[in-house]
């Protein structure tokens, strides 16, 4: 795995750092690199890219990023996912590609200090932007499903922070990360795509109540409050506190699909604050609140080491 804490003064230069540090076979181990598919060079960035992950070996992983520049000097990172490349095609037209009128951002404001923090692997992207005093984040890669080998081709999920056509400034539940997607069943941060090909929209909150029965949940933020201690000893140390995985589960059929890979929930915000690093199982993790949210229940660690 790849870990990397970086800063960038404009969204075009964080984009390009992000994309040259996943492509750099230096940081990654065995070749399992992000490969460049579109545009040819880093150089010749503009404003859309598309990448190739090897994945597990069997299925390689295609993504996609794309500036959007709106009012006010923000600047969203779109983010798309899909099925194979063809240089024929558009970034939103690539075969497999999520068909829905909007996407998952990253909203961002241009010509803004930013530091930004990378956890990758050969099948996923975890990234997060501090920005101002929100914490913006994406999930770009496939999940752990739950299932037989091969049961769940492609297990491919693109997730945010908000949605195309949202306000950085904006406080509602649709601006909510992707461990916690909230919205409408037409626009969220989350998207999951299923065995059969079709993607589904993760929803967790419509407006300011639970949507229990979207099609799509991630457990255990769809219940509120989560009422869970998640540090098993009296004394807090960085060393004693339980995670649990969230768990991307079904209505429509019913049933647990799968689990993101390297990001679990953790509660006690009174104890543990954004940026900490603390240790569970022998490995290293960096905590992070959803989007300016400082509830108890609202904050996720990512795998760092």
């Amino acid at each position: 795995m790849a870990t990397h804490i970086g800063t960038a003064n404009n969204v075009p230069q964080l984009l390009k750092n992000v994309i040259t540090f996943l492509t750099n076979p230096v940081n990654f181990s065995g070749g399992n690199q992000w490969k460049l598919v579109a545009p040819l060079t880093i150089n010749d960035i503009a404003d859309e890219v598309i990448l190739k992950g090897v994945g597990d070996g069997q299925d390689d992983i295609y993504i996609g990023f794309k500036l959007s520049y709106q009012d006010a000097g923000q600047v969203d990172i779109v983010i798309n996912g899909y099925a194979g490349y063809d240089p024929g095609l558009t970034w939103r037209e690539q075969p497999g590609g999520i068909p829905h009128a909007t996407l998952p951002t990253i909203p961002l404001v241009d010509d803004s200090f930013m530091t930004y923090w990378i956890s990758a692997n050969a099948q996923r992207i975890i990234l997060v932007v501090e920005l101002s005093t929100q914490y913006e984040s994406a999930y770009i890669g496939l999940m752990n499903p739950i299932a037989i080998e091969r049961q769940y081709p492609y297990p491919l999920v693109i997730g945010g922070s908000y949605y195309e056509g949202g306000k950085w400034t904006d406080t509602t539940w649709g601006h909510s990360c992707f461990v916690n997607p909230g919205g409408s069943t037409a626009a969220t941060s989350l998207r999951v795509r299923r065995p059969d090909g079709v993607w589904r929209v993760g929803l967790n909150w419509n407006g300011n109540a639970l949507a229990p029965l979207a099609p799509l949940c991630v457990w255990p933020t769809n219940v509120a409050p989560v009422r869970t201690v998640t540090v098993y000893d009296p004394v807090l140390t960085l060393e004693n506190v339980v995670m649990y995985p969230f768990l991307l589960y079904e209505n429509d059929p019913v049933g647990i699909i799968g689990q993101f890979d390297g990001v679990y929930w953790v509660g006690n915000r009174e104890d543990i604050a954004t940026k900490d690093t603390i240790t569970y199982g022998g490995k290293t993790y960096k905590i992070f609140n959803n989007v300016q949210r400082r509830d108890n229940d609202q904050y996720f660690a990512i795998e760092w080491s």
